[in-house]
Order: structure tokens, then sequence, then C-alpha cells
């Protein structure tokens, strides 16, 4: 899927389920969806170690992969 990232974060903190700590870089992307007129928006968490909040570029176009369980597996840069 292509969607262009509209804005982004970074989160932290405890986890009130397992009590572990957890880090994310979350994403805010735009991208086309059967049904929705103009754009739907989605909120994208990503492992900050393997996509760094410095590297993501706002207002640019990403390809996003997902495994069979909707996990990413692909955030690449494509324009």
């Amino acid at each position: 899927m292509k969607a262009t990232v509209m804005g982004k974060e970074f989160i932290s903190g405890t986890s009130k389920k397992t009590g572990k700590d957890f880090a994310a870089n979350v994403v805010h992307v735009a991208h086309k969806k059967n049904g929705v007129e103009g754009s739907a928006v989605d909120a994208i968490w990503l492992d900050p170690k393997t996509y760094p909040l410095p590297d993501i570029q706002i207002g640019k176009i990403y390809d996003i992969d997902r495994d069979s369980h909707g996990f990413i597996v692909g955030f690449e840069l494509v324009r």
C-alpha cells in the first residue's frame, strides 16, 4: 500500500497489560481506500530501531508492506 506521511511522533511508556517498557515511532498516514471519498487515515506503529524518526519524512510517499497477520514488514520511501 502506498501512503503519504502526514505526521510522526515518538511514544514510550510501560504497558498496563504486561508491565514491560515499550517504545515506538507512530507515523500518521493518508491513503486511498475503496468507498472513501478523499483519503483514509491510519496510525502505523514502527520499531524506532528499524525506522528512526529523523529518517521518516513528512509529506513523502511510502510503500507499506504487511505480513499475513497485519504486522509491518516494510516501510520504504517511494518519493
